[in-house]
């Protein structure tokens, strides 16, 4: 029963109910496609950072950046495969 009597919500619940609003379209779409997920990138970010720690000798940044593209296998060799001539 209502009367009349309307309480004015809290500031924190309103933040909440605007960024809810905000990204309903985003909330959606994790529903409509659990397969999605930013799980990859969370895993090649995690074992940037284990290399980052233990691996703080590297003499310059290049060096380092290589030996990320080779740890991932994100390196291609700009040369074409040879084939085998019989």
């Amino acid at each position: 029963v209502n009367y009349g009597l309307t309480l004015p919500l809290p500031k924190p619940l309103k933040t909440v109910l605007r960024t809810f609003k905000h990204y309903n379209t985003y909330i959606q779409n994790t529903f409509a496609y659990p397969q999605l997920t930013n799980g990859p990138i969370e895993g090649l970010n995690n074992k940037i950072k284990v290399l980052k720690r233990t691996a703080y000798g590297y003499r310059n940044y290049s060096h380092f950046k290589n030996r990320i593209l080779l740890m991932m296998r994100l390196y291609a060799p700009n040369h074409p495969p040879k084939i085998a001539v019989s």
